[in-house]
């Protein structure tokens, strides 16, 4: 893990890696970003940007544990929770050999991040890291108000992460469930996306307590089984429960 090289312990998803990241719509992003993180190459900036729940921060999550792997010293940082932490924590990062940050648009509007973000931009350039950052809007509708770092991102490379159909999204959760050594037939599935909110973030989550069920149950999971575990799991309510 890489809580001896990220800020303040921050750390990185055990899920999040290039294996388990379904890429239809987002080959070219996928296989860049892969890239990007290797010892023979670097691009300086890469700008990702699309709608909640379309991959972002798995794929920096996932850029971070492979450049950890290789030795590399990585940081990821989500702007989604900056009121814990303060611009400072960007400080010297540009020593580093790649820095996510995740969330731009969380700070849109904030003269000082936005700032602090424009000068760390420019010092990682000068020593050559590599820099990912993401973001729910494109640079075009971007709510940042500093013209100098909406500039600074357009230099780079720009990838627009394609929301994934449902068609792919069951393909997705098979393909999470077949490396966590099960199988999820089709029809459980579909009774899943009609049950609860479409977006991978919950899928998944579910998909990972399933794991369990089918554990428990010792057998191929079916709609009855899953049913059961709706009605009468305690982590199935609590899942059910913050989607309300």
């Amino acid at each position: 893990m890489l809580s001896n090289q990220i800020p303040l312990s921050l750390t990185i998803r055990d899920e999040a890696s290039f294996t388990n990241f379904y890429t239809p719509g987002n080959e070219v992003a996928f296989s860049h970003i892969k890239n990007s993180v290797s010892k023979a190459m670097s691009d300086g900036s890469i700008f990702v940007w699309g709608a909640h729940c379309s991959g972002k921060t798995h794929m920096l999550q996932a850029a971070c544990l492979r450049a950890s792997e290789q030795g590399m010293k990585a940081a990821y940082i989500p702007l989604n929770d900056d009121v814990e932490f303060n611009v400072n924590i960007l400080d010297e990062l540009e020593n580093f050999d790649l820095v996510c940050i995740d969330d731009i648009d969380a700070i849109a509007g904030s003269k000082k991040w936005e700032q602090a973000i424009f000068f760390f931009y420019n010092r990682a350039f000068e020593t050559g890291a590599q820099v990912i950052i993401s973001g729910q809007k494109s640079l075009k509708e971007t709510e940042l108000v500093l013209p100098d770092l909406i500039s600074r991102l357009t230099w780079g490379f720009v990838f627009h992460l394609q929301t994934l159909t449902d068609e792919n999204k069951s393909k997705a959760l098979q393909s999470r469930a077949m490396l966590r050594g099960f199988e999820l037939p089709d029809n459980v599935v579909a009774y899943l996306l009609r049950r609860i909110p479409r977006d991978m973030n919950t899928l998944f989550t579910m998909l990972d307590e399933l794991d369990l069920v089918s554990l428990s149950a010792k057998k191929r999971l079916s709609i009855p089984i899953v049913k059961q575990w709706f009605d009468t799991s305690e982590s199935a309510n609590k899942i059910l429960t913050k989607l309300e």
